[in-house]
């Protein structure tokens, strides 16, 4: 009499037995989350690499800025470098360190990626104290 292993069974196997692949968040995202003011979304162009330390994260956030270009408020658009950014599988942190005048503040991220869309939360900023949910879409790259 023959034996069958299940095919079910195999596949959760190799499953297994193969180290996750970590995603790869390389390109140009929009993240969108609630504020007061309503929705607020900002860029982000993410380049992800292989080090000896692990998979790290670097790149821009392209933010809209309350108030009128170049008056007090600081409107228009500002680019800010994204710090502390780490891959672990599906898993993006980063934070991104903003200034204005004396005040200054930093924002974390932390999401899980799923192909081209994560979810996570962001801490931190001038006003809020709990996490807020965002969204994330990967519009090229």
């Amino acid at each position: 009499m023959r034996r069958f292993f299940p095919l079910g069974l195999m596949a959760l196997f190799l499953f297994l037995a193969s180290p996750l692949q970590a995603q790869d968040v390389t390109g140009t995202w929009d993240l969108t989350w609630e504020i007061q003011r309503g929705a607020r979304t900002t860029t982000v162009a993410l380049v992800q690499e292989e080090t000896p330390e692990g998979t790290t994260v670097t790149g821009t956030a392209t933010m809209q800025m309350r108030g009128p270009p170049g008056g007090g408020g600081g409107g228009g658009a500002r680019e800010i470098a994204i710090t502390d950014g780490k891959m672990d599988g599906d898993k993006l942190t980063f934070t991104l360190a903003m200034g204005m005048g004396e005040r200054t503040f930093s924002q974390t991220f932390t999401a899980t990626v799923s192909s081209d869309t994560m979810e996570g939360t962001v801490t931190g900023g001038m006003r809020s104290t709990e996490p807020i949910p965002f969204t994330g879409t990967k519009k090229e790259g």
